[in-house]
């Protein structure tokens, strides 16, 4: 039995991953993390809180998307022991420009003060009109999502906007050659600016698997559960 851990992304639940899920061989266990059960307070701290979930219940794969997809590179940079695979879906491994980081925390900053003012169904109605989304909101499954999303806790996800900005992360760029012999990073090939951070990773790393899922934006775990679904059966292949 294969073990995989799974982290989702910003406003997402466990339950993002139940069509990948349904697509995975039986002989693949999985826990899926909430980000709640993580504190995300910051990155680091989600991280810390993620290596103690790893001690305890090892893995043979770390996946983790978009929020998610921040954490797991920085716990697979710092605690490498803890991450023998490493799968990255619409990840970013930070912002390297410090005037981008400022500019970037300032906006987040905001955002989690719209999300104490105005309520997270407000929040969830404007975040997801974001050019970004618009492949995701075009999609099946993306009415359901957005239930789910606005009956979340206003307040966990306001600190987690502010807390694990970009802008305030420590970025991981230069930790991804270290990373490449065992890590896939994907993203849609709809999502521009993840295709280009993976093609930034490819020239940084060319030992570094890129995959770029056809039809797909930026939500890949809903917009395309197969293909993550195959993708992790792939990674959990890897020599580590």
């Amino acid at each position: 039995m294969q073990r995989v851990t799974l982290v989702h992304g910003f406003l997402g639940s466990p339950v993002d991953w139940a069509d990948v899920l349904a697509e995975l061989a039986p002989a693949i266990a999985c826990d899926c993390v909430a980000l709640t059960q993580l504190g995300c307070g910051s990155v680091d701290e989600a991280a810390s809180a993620l290596a103690a979930r790893l001690a305890r219940d090892p893995c043979d794969l770390l996946v983790g998307y978009s929020m998610g997809g921040r954490i797991a590179p920085e716990l697979a940079a710092t605690r490498r022991e803890l991450v023998p695979r490493l799968l990255l879906l619409a990840a970013s491994p930070g912002l390297d420009d410090e005037t981008e980081r400022v500019c970037r925390a300032a906006e987040d900053e905001i955002r989690a003060r719209e999300i104490l003012r105005d309520g997270l169904d407000a929040f969830v109605e404007r975040w997801y009109r974001l050019p970004i989304f618009a492949p995701f909101a075009r999609h099946a499954s993306f009415s359901a999502a957005r239930v789910r999303r606005a009956q979340g806790e206003a307040a966990f996800w306001a600190r987690c906007m502010q807390g694990c900005s970009p802008g305030r992360g420590t970025p991981r760029w230069s930790a991804i050659p270290a990373l490449a012999a065992r890590t896939v990073y994907a993203a849609g090939a709809l999502d521009e600016r993840y295709a280009a951070y993976a093609a930034r990773a490819k020239s940084l790393a060319p030992a570094l698997r890129i995959e770029i899922v056809a039809g797909a934006g930026h939500v890949l775990p809903l917009e395309a559960p197969g293909a993550c679904a195959r993708l992790i059966e792939s990674s959990l292949q890897i020599t580590p």
